[in-house]
């Protein structure tokens, strides 16, 4: 296994998902891992973490919600060979699929096949030590829809050879040489703090993408798009984010305390004054039908 941090953890999570998430569970011989531990871990906020660790067939999970393994086992990510725009959001359940934490350690014997997904030894696990049962089901959703503003869109196609094509089979298992700068993975981005504002670039990324996985982070709302452009784009943006909130925020039933924010910068635009004034992108609130996962039973973990 090889340790990773930052994006190549989030590519790693995301190359879970590489099962099509048809997951109504049956009797059926369900693909597993040859050894695995659940052990709930109460030292998260002190540095008892410890380091993530994702290959084909070995998993190590420190400090993880059930909530969010069940994200990642059935989220339906994917399409195709590829990273999707949206993850699906696991509502429904107890409390504490939020509030405890484990660490998970699970290993299978011999090599991976070429193209092996863990999501389905990731789902048999939760589904024997976790009893997890779930399904999908689409709500009406308040939504911000993208579109082309007035003007047409001010972007720049992507070239070939521009961007690095994910290998989801072999993610993360050849790090780039001491130095040497990290790939810009098709489908990726990179984003830094440039005083106030931040500064975004993401390469050769399909506005689907740029929906779910960037704007999406920067909204209150999913981002669905409708802009209608094919093809990818390499997208430059700079904008102020609002981190102001109007009051307590609810996540996964877990209510968040209204915090204070650093002030935003007047002259610095906002995310949907970039995307119009630099993107010549638009987005305006609607209402769209978006699959979530529905957290069916949940129970505390057996002994190892």
């Amino acid at each position: 296994m090889i340790r990773m941090t930052g994006w190549t953890v989030c590519l790693s999570f995301a190359a879970l998902l590489t099962a099509p998430a048809g997951f109504a569970q049956s009797n059926a011989p369900r693909p597993a891992f040859d050894v695995t531990s659940v052990k709930l871990n109460t030292n998260c906020q002190t540095g008892g973490g410890g380091r993530a660790g994702i290959s084909p067939r070995n998993l190590a999970l420190p400090c993880v919600s059930l909530r969010a393994l069940i994200g990642v086992a059935y989220g339906d990510m994917l399409v195709g060979a590829g990273i999707g725009a949206r993850r699906m959001e696991a509502l429904g359940g107890p409390g504490w699929l939020d509030t405890d934490r484990y660490d998970i350690l699970a290993k299978s014997e011999g090599n991976a096949p070429a193209g092996q997904s863990a999501a389905p030894m990731l789902q048999t696990l939760l589904e024997d030590r976790f009893k997890v049962k779930v399904h999908k089901e689409a709500r009406d959703s308040s939504v911000y829809i993208l579109t082309v503003a007035k003007g047409g869109a001010k972007l720049q196609a992507s070239q070939d050879g521009s961007c690095t094509p994910l290998d989801l089979s072999n993610l993360g298992l050849e790090p780039p040489k001491q130095g040497a700068p990290a790939p810009k993975y098709c489908g990726s981005g990179r984003m830094k703090n440039g005083g106030s504002r931040m500064v975004a670039d993401w390469y050769g990324v399909t506005m689907a993408e740029l929906a779910g996985r960037m704007l999406s982070s920067y909204v209150e709302q999913p981002v669905v798009d409708q802009t209608g452009l094919t093809g990818r784009f390499d997208v430059h943006i700079e904008f102020v984010p609002d981190y102001r909130r109007s009051g307590p925020v609810t996540l996964n039933g877990v209510v968040t305390p209204d915090v204070a924010a650093p002030p935003a910068d007047p002259a610095g635009p906002s995310i949907f004054a970039a995307l119009q004034e630099q993107l010549g992108l638009k987005l305006a609130p609607g209402k769209a039908p978006l699959d979530v996962l529905i957290v069916d039973h949940a129970e505390k973990p057996s002994a190892n």
